[in-house]
């Protein structure tokens, strides 16, 4: 499952509960997520749990936001993992 996927199942568990995950959902949908934009989803949740009084709905947008922030991390580490395994191809091309 892609991060896009993963991003849009958090939203769909929101709607209902945050009446800006519908309009995301369709934004995120329609566009190719970077970081810059995970980062932005990111900030937006955390605006909200900060101003939002219901302490489940408070709950349910903290999980979402950890979710995100994990599928960031994992993606982070995969790159990592992508370049090191990169540079070993380079390095066994130099040795032919």
């Amino acid at each position: 499952m892609t991060k896009q996927a993963y991003i849009l199942k958090v939203l769909d568990a929101l709607i209902g509960i945050w009446p800006l995950a519908r309009g995301l959902k369709i934004l995120v949908e329609g566009n190719v997520l970077d970081d810059k934009t995970i980062d932005s989803l990111v900030d937006i949740l955390a605006t909200t749990i900060d101003e939002i009084n219901d302490g489940e709905a408070k709950e349910k947008l903290q999980k979402s936001k950890d979710i995100i922030e994990k599928i960031k991390h994992i993606e982070r580490e995969q790159h990592l993992r992508d370049e090191k395994s990169l540079d070993e191809l380079d390095a066994m091309i130099k040795e032919i």
